[in-house]
């Protein structure tokens, strides 16, 4: 390795076995041993009579010992329990269950410093595994980089290792999971600078990785692609769209080198080159954006069946960006394909579901933005009782339904039914937020335009609150200016 490869790292030096484990392994050995002895000094018989008590034994299977209402203990060992651990991680994982990783994760790290103790590069491994739990299965970047952050510790105080070739690649990787991970929280919690000088540190570790012989080829091409995604990402957010594009590109290419054009894994990185595209505002090329946005349809296409959630997402993606071209026939090829998804949604998820009323909602933009407004007020009342369903009676959800409802109305000139859902956008807005809200605030503005208008305040019933509201001040002094009662003094 390079010197500037050790700089980037930490001093590595040799450590003795641990004391307590090798204890433990010699009197377990010594026990096995005087078990075997045992069983040699005994005769045929008795050895007999003991083979069928165990046999007897294993066959039934004894339920914990319950003593003053407490379980037996529990006494395997913390590293078998670490392994199983992690293998349930793992299938949790896979399987989508969130929450059960999560919590398995956590016991990884626990275990991990029974195991290892502190200071060791197996528990900054459980702490990187854990955030990158947090990150990729639930987006909560706070925690992923609370938990890298403690993992970058107990790495860069002196990780106690051997010196074969293969432990410096696995302590390698954990470093580079860890300034990965970082980067990523950070670009999300928008700390960019740190984000790119993490990113960076990860890319160059992982090229010192790739010169060790213990590392593969296929190895460094799966850490390349990542961490150049994760560059384009950042550079995108802050507007360096020329870098960015760099950065997808070589992904592009080493995903196509390593795994073939068809290669589930370019879709993101696809998507990721149309969105760039498009951001370039008033200098965007849209063909070439939809371009990248079908070559993700059609890689979709190629591993997935029709009727498909995966087939659906790229094809929700290309009808957004046919949308953003303001183009007429952008706009039809848009609808056919949100109609696609609506169908797949429909079936797969059912009419009350996050998706399906999302891509609802888009159909009804691009009616509004088609002049087809009565379609667009139709399919936004039907979803109502979805969204309150789905997402509850004060939610955003339903406020912006109503507020866009309201808006449709506006723009047919129809005053009256545009107060009607404007008013109701603003009781859930300042029953959710407060009428001082930010969102409270707008809609009320817009309200107070409309009433200002006579022939539309007089057409509208008011509500106890506004009754109230309009009401003369009550004034608590009497005018003395004339006699009370009506007597008049005689002269």
């Amino acid at each position: 390795m390079s010197d500037s490869g050790d700089q980037l790292l930490m001093p590595i030096v040799e450590v003795p076995g641990d004391g307590r484990l090798e204890t433990a392994r010699s009197d377990e050995l010594s026990t096995y041993r005087s078990t075997e002895d045992s069983e040699g000094d005994a005769s045929p018989a008795e050895h007999e009579q003991e083979e069928t008590n165990k046999s007897s034994s294993t066959r039934r299977k004894r339920k914990p010992k319950v003593r003053n209402g407490h379980h037996g203990i529990d006494m395997t060992p913390p590293d078998k329990l670490l392994r199983k651990a992690e293998k349930k991680a793992r299938q949790y994982t896979e399987d989508k269950k969130i929450n059960k990783a999560i919590k398995e994760l956590i016991r990884c790290t626990a275990l991990a410093r029974i195991v290892y103790r502190d200071g060791h590069w197996k528990l900054a491994e459980a702490y990187a595994n854990l955030a990158q739990g947090y990150f990729d299965l639930k987006g909560y970047a706070p925690q992923a980089q609370y938990h890298a952050e403690n993992a970058k510790t107990i790495m860069l105080s002196g990780v106690q290792t051997s010196s074969s070739y293969q432990d410096k690649a696995s302590i390698m990787k954990v470093l580079i999971t860890i300034y990965h991970i970082l980067g990523r929280a950070q670009t999300k919690l928008k700390k960019y600078p740190e984000a790119d000088q993490s990113l960076q540190r990860a890319e160059k570790i992982a090229t010192e990785r790739g010169k060790l012989p213990s590392v593969t080829s296929d190895e460094c091409d799966e850490t390349d692609i990542k961490i150049a995604i994760s560059l384009g990402r950042l550079h995108a957010r802050q507007q360096k769209f020329a870098s960015a594009t760099t950065y997808f590109e070589k992904a592009k290419d080493l995903i196509e080198q390593s795994q073939g054009d068809d290669s589930i894994d370019l879709i993101p990185v696809y998507q990721d080159l149309g969105r760039v595209e498009q951001s370039k505002g008033k200098h965007a090329n849209h063909e070439r954006a939809i371009e990248m946005y079908l070559q993700a349809h059609s890689v979709a296409g190629a591993n997935y069946s029709e009727g498909t959630v995966e087939l659906a997402d790229t094809a929700q993606a290309l009808a957004t960006a046919y949308s953003n071209t303001g183009d007429p026939d952008g706009e039809t090829s848009a609808e056919s394909y949100l109609n696609e998804c609506l169908a797949t949604y429909q079936s797969i998820h059912g009419p009350d579901h996050p998706q399906t009323l999302e891509i609802q909602d888009e159909l009804a933009r691009l009616m509004v933005r088609t002049e087809r407004e009565e379609e667009a007020l139709s399919l936004l009342r039907s979803t109502i009782a979805s969204k309150r369903e789905v997402y509850g009676e004060f939610s955003d959800e339903v406020a912006d339904t109503y507020k866009l409802m309201g808006s449709v109305h506006l723009s047919r000139g129809d005053m009256e039914k545009a107060l009607k859902s404007l008013k109701k956008c603003y009781l859930i807005q300042s029953t959710a937020y407060g009428e001082n809200h930010k969102k409270a605030k707008e809609t009320q503005q817009t309200i107070d335009i409309l009433m200002a208008n006579p022939a539309v305040a007089s057409s509208v019933p008011k509500t106890k609150k506004e009754e109230m509201q309009s009401r003369p001040r009550f004034n608590t002094i009497v005018n003395r200016s004339g006699n009370v009662g009506g007597y008049m003094p005689q002269l």
